[in-house]
C-alpha cells in the first residue's frame, strides 16, 4: 500500500517552475482570457498523481499537472475525459488538447507535491508515484460547437530525422480560413500559415490543401524543415490547426522568423493564442492537432 511522505516544497518552487516554462505550453493554450469578470470563473482545488514507471521523474510530474488540470474542467465544465488518453505512447493526445477548448484555466497556483511509495506485494518492485494538489481557476466556455464543423490535419510523417522536411495536409468541413501553429521544442510559437510567402488563407469546403504546395516545394518557395535541439537525441513538437468561418489577423503584428511569424516568449505567446481563441465563438472554429518527433541522425 502507498506511504505518504506529505508535500515537497522543494518540487513545488523548482521542479513546478521549469516545467511552467517549458512543457506546460500545449496546455497553457487555455491561459490568459482577456475581459472575463472574476465572478464567470470558479476556483477549484484538485489533484493529479503518476507513477514513474517507463517514464522519467520530469515526464511523471509533468502527466500529474496534466491530470489535475483534467480534474479541474471537468470538475468546472462537465467535460467528460479519460485521464488515461492524456498521454499516448508519450506523445500528446490531439482529442485531449481539443476538449481543452471549451474549458479555460485562468489561472493555477500549485499547493505542494507530494512522493508515494506503491509497492502491490513484496514480490513487486516497489514504485514511485508524484502526486500533486493545485487550485485553479477555471472559466467554462459557453455555447457548443457545431459536430458538422471539422477540420482534419496529417503530417507526411511522425517521426522526421533531423533536416527532413515536413508537409502538412489540411482539410476543412465547411469553407473556412486556416491558420497552422508549431509549438516547437525551442518554447517559440510558429505561424506557419498563412506567411509571408502565401498570405491568402481561405479554404473551400472539403478540400484538401498541402502545404507547403507541391508547385512550392518544387520551387523552393518555402519549406518546413524541423531539427532536434543542439545536443538533443530527439524533441516531441506538435502542429495546431485552426479553422475560423471569419477571416483572423493572428499573424499581422508578430516578429518574423524566415518567412513565419514567431512568438519568442512562451508565457506571452500561450497567452495570446488563448485570447484570440477566446474572441472566436465555438460554434465559428474548428480545431486539430497532431504530434511529431524529431530524431538526430545519430540515433539509429
Amino acid at each position: 500500500m502507498p506511504t505518504k511522505t506529505g508535500c515537497s516544497q522543494a518540487i513545488n518552487k523548482g521542479t513546478v517552475k521549469k516545467i511552467a516554462m517549458g512543457f506546460l505550453i500545449p496546455f497553457l493554450i487555455i491561459f490568459g482570457v482577456s475581459g472575463v469578470s472574476a465572478s464567470e470563473a470558479e476556483w477549484v482545488t484538485c489533484s493529479g498523481e503518476a507513477f514513474i514507471q517507463n517514464i522519467t521523474p520530469e515526464e511523471a510530474q509533468e502527466l500529474a499537472i496534466k491530470k489535475a488540470r483534467l480534474d479541474a474542467i471537468e470538475e468546472v465544465c462537465g467535460i467528460s475525459l479519460q485521464a488515461e488518453t492524456i498521454v499516448r505512447d508519450m506523445a500528446i493526445d490531439s482529442d485531449f488538447i481539443h476538449a481543452f477548448s471549451y474549458g479555460h484555466i485562468l489561472s493555477e497556483e500549485p499547493i505542494c507535491w507530494g512522493v508515494d511509495i506503491f509497492q502491490e506485494s513484496p514480490k513487486h518492485v516497489p514504485l514511485l508515484m508524484y502526486k500533486v494538489t493545485m487550485k485553479v481557476e477555471v472559466l467554462k466556455e459557453e455555447g457548443e460547437p457545431d459536430p458538422f464543423y471539422r477540420v482534419d490535419v496529417r503530417l507526411n510523417n511522425t517521426v522526421f530525422q533531423s533536416g527532413d522536411d515536413m508537409i502538412i495536409h489540411v482539410k476543412p468541413t465547411k469553407a473556412s480560413y486556416i491558420t497552422v501553429l508549431n509549438f516547437a521544442s525551442d518554447n517559440r510559437v510558429y505561424v506557419l500559415f498563412p506567411n509571408q510567402i502565401r498570405r491568402k488563407s481561405y479554404v473551400e469546403a472539403g478540400r484538401q490543401i498541402q502545404l507547403p504546395s507541391r508547385a512550392d516545394c518544387q520551387q523552393g518557395v518555402y519549406r518546413f524543415q524541423v531539427t532536434t535541439l543542439p545536443g538533443h537525441r530527439r524533441n516531441r513538437e506538435f502542429v495546431k490547426v485552426i479553422a475560423t468561418r471569419d477571416p483572423i489577423n493572428l499573424f499581422e503584428g508578430l516578429s518574423l522568423a524566415g518567412h513565419f511569424g514567431v512568438m519568442e516568449a512562451p508565457r506571452l505567446a500561450v497567452t495570446e493564442i488563448a485570447r484570440w481563441l477566446s474572441s472566436i465563438p465555438v460554434r465559428d472554429r474548428a480545431e486539430a492537432t497532431v504530434t511529431y518527433e524529431v530524431v538526430s541522425r545519430e540515433v539509429q
